[in-house]
């Protein structure tokens, strides 16, 4: 990102700034995320303390679209022949990178976007996600967002008011939410949500098809539970067959792709096949309907599967490149998942079997960031090792140890959970540790309290 002398939008000082203004897919992967995350150019003036992005003329290219995007901030009040001026170089630039068999007619029409708004949704079409889903997603947000502030007795009648919005994305951007609070220790949000989950699904349309898939799954689930520990392959396939073939409809192929996407190979559909054969007429159409929904939501799901692994590559490599690595980690923390991690362990291992030693190194600074941003803060660490002690002497060796951690926040934590614990919502073996645990730290607190208090009259008599 090449430094240049610029004016403060603010104060109108000269500063000395990291600008971008190409974006070229072709030559730095992360391009596209960057441009999609609005988080570049952004400034800071050491005059006026003014921070934030920097207006200036940007150009977007993907080769492989063939996508050639211009976006000139309108308060510029550039004419059209100075737009021209900015553009040509930049497109001179594309060019000079490119083999000339890539050098087609589009890099001779650049397209201009009126906002960076346009820029991003022209970008996200180029990669089948349309302007209509991106706007059913602002809908859900909007939503979510009401829910989350209303009284408790609207909530049915928001979600009645909404069911239109309320659809699968709803329901998983429901759930990422609710793991997202329950990581980050946030149990009102956490609690709240499931809430607001637990009544979608038995108040909306859409809520009603989800049951329906839940019970369907759990349906399936003790039929395969009831094949034993160890299934022969030929078992496994007899029971999802015959299984769909009780009653192939919409939640039950929905539940087979969600519990047994591994099993649906070619020997499924071949015997599967079979079956139809061997079905009576009036079962054969319905069973070979179910066969052609069952490719296809397979298909989508494969398809899915493989974008959402393309997208955490490219995050991957915005997040490894990026100035302050742990700066990034945090922004991105809360979709960084157990995938994400598993994709960069992997990434890392093939750069070191390459010996391509500076992307490992860009990766294993990534990986210790990821790994210092997802790891217990100290109090929880502390939490666990106490539960984990082996009697009284090493819980009170850690309690001194690290007493600075024992709070007043800190024991109404351990007091949070011995009620928990009380009521049933832990598991019953943890509430005799939880208990002698408590007395403990509590113990610990006071005396530790008290300690200045007893100090005091002998200083006062020294005195």
């Amino acid at each position: 990102m090449p430094s240049m002398q610029i004016l403060c939008p603010q104060c109108k000082q000269p500063i000395v700034a990291d600008i971008q203004q190409l974006f070229d897919v072709g030559q730095d992967p992360a391009a596209k995320q960057h441009i999609l995350s609005g988080l570049f150019n952004i400034i800071q003036c050491p005059q006026c303390g003014y921070q934030g992005p920097y207006p200036t003329p940007i150009v977007y290219h993907d080769p492989d679209k063939e996508l050639l995007l211009v976006f000139v901030p309108p308060e510029l009040g550039l004419s059209q022949h100075e737009q021209e001026k900015f553009v040509g170089p930049l497109v001179q630039q594309i060019m000079r990178h490119l083999p000339p068999k890539k050098r087609k007619a589009y890099l001779l029409h650049p397209q201009q976007v009126l906002t960076l708004r346009s820029l991003q949704e022209r970008i996200l079409e180029a990669d089948g996600i349309t302007k209509e889903m991106l706007e059913a997603e602002e809908r859900r947000v909007k939503l979510l967002q009401r829910l989350l502030t209303a009284a408790e007795d609207q909530l049915v009648d928001l979600l009645r008011e909404h069911d239109a919005t309320v659809d699968v994305g709803f329901f998983r951007a429901v759930s990422q939410l609710i793991d997202a609070a329950r990581t980050g220790n946030d149990e009102v949000s956490a609690q709240r949500l499931e809430k607001i989950l637990e009544l979608a699904l038995e108040h909306t349309t859409a809520g009603q098809e989800q049951r329906a898939v839940i019970d369907a799954l759990q349906d399936l689930e003790k039929r395969l539970t009831a094949l034993g520990p160890r299934p022969t392959p030929g078992d496994l396939y007899e029971t999802l067959i015959t299984w769909l073939a009780e009653d192939p409809s919409e939640p039950r192929l929905q539940a087979l792709v969600a519990l047994a996407m591994p099993l649906l190979n070619y020997t499924f559909y071949q015997r599967l096949t079979e079956r139809i054969a061997q079905s009576p007429p009036e079962q054969k159409a319905a069973l070979e309907r179910a066969r052609d929904r069952l490719l296809e939501l397979s298909q989508q799901v494969e398809k899915a599967f493989q974008q959402a692994v393309h997208a955490m590559r490219e995050a991957i490599e915005r997040l490894s490149r990026a100035q302050d690595v742990r700066k990034a980690v945090q922004e991105a923390l809360p979709w960084i998942d157990e995938d994400f991690v598993s994709l960069l362990a992997e990434e890392l291992d093939k750069a070191r079997r390459r010996g391509d030693d500076a992307r490992a190194q860009r990766l294993q600074r990534l990986w210790d960031a990821v790994q210092e941003a997802l790891a217990p803060p100290p109090e929880v660490q502390l939490l666990e090792r106490l539960l984990a002690a082996q009697d009284r002497a090493e819980r009170q060796r850690l309690l001194e140890a690290h007493a600075d951690l024992v709070t007043p926040q800190f024991v109404q934590t351990v007091t949070q959970l011995v009620a928990q614990a009380e009521q049933g919502a832990l598991p019953a073996e943890l509430r005799p540790a939880l208990q002698t645990l408590y007395n403990e730290v509590v113990r610990f607190s006071m005396l530790r309290n008290l300690k200045p208090a007893a100090d005091t009259p002998s200083q006062e008599k020294g005195a």
